[in-house]
Formats: C-alpha cells, sequence, structure tokens
C-alpha cells in the first residue's frame, strides 16, 4: 500500500515538473501570457493506496511542496487513509496530510495512467 501511495506522488512530482518547464519556456521566449503565478494552484492526483483512486486535489505548488519536504507525508481525500499504515495529522476541508508508520520506498515504477 505504501507503494501505491508513492506511485501517485511520482505522478504529481511529474506533473509539477512539466509546470515547471512550462512556465520556464514561456519565460524564454517571452510569452507573457502563458506565465502564471508560481503559486497558481494546481490539481494534484490524491496519494492514498487505492491504485483505483483518480480524484484530485487543488493546491498551491509551495503549499504542496512544504508537505513533502517530509517523506513520509501525502496528502489523500480525507477518509482514504489507512489507519493500520497512517495517521492524519491535518484536515483541511479539500484534503488530509496523513503521515505513514513507515517510511515509503525510495524510487517506485509508476505505471501509466
Amino acid at each position: 500500500m505504501a507503494e501505491n501511495e508513492a506511485v501517485f506522488r511520482e505522478y504529481n512530482e511529474r506533473a509539477k515538473k512539466a509546470f515547471d518547464e512550462f512556465q520556464r519556456v514561456a519565460k524564454e521566449e517571452g510569452q507573457e501570457g502563458f506565465i502564471l503565478d508560481n503559486d497558481t494552484p494546481l490539481h494534484f492526483y490524491c496519494e492514498c493506496s487505492d491504485l483505483n483512486c483518480r480524484q484530485r486535489i487543488k493546491l498551491n505548488p509551495s503549499h504542496y511542496n512544504e508537505i513533502h519536504k517530509r517523506r513520509d507525508h501525502f496528502i489523500v481525500i480525507c477518509g482514504h487513509d489507512i489507519k493500520a499504515i497512517e495517521r492524519v495529522v491535518k484536515e483541511t476541508p479539500d484534503y488530509c496530510i496523513i503521515e505513514k508508520f513507515k517510511q515509503p520506498p525510495e524510487a517506485v515504477t509508476a505505471p501509466q495512467l
């Protein structure tokens, strides 16, 4: 289950890197109309352990980065936590931050969505 959560984190990291690259290229090419505020909310995947979950969480990239400074923290839709392997450390109206009891794997192979 922890590896499944790490897979969704990998998807989110890829999306954020693509957004950052898009912003960089737009700036280099002088395409001001395409440049967004660096903290424009993005729609991240719920990082729960259900591989069939495709729900999204709207979150500012800076907040996403802050949450993931700890490798054992993940963002999930509230109610998607598994009490046997994690605990909720913060609950908001839109999502919960969970903390894994064991460190998640360093690297995972993310299948195509």
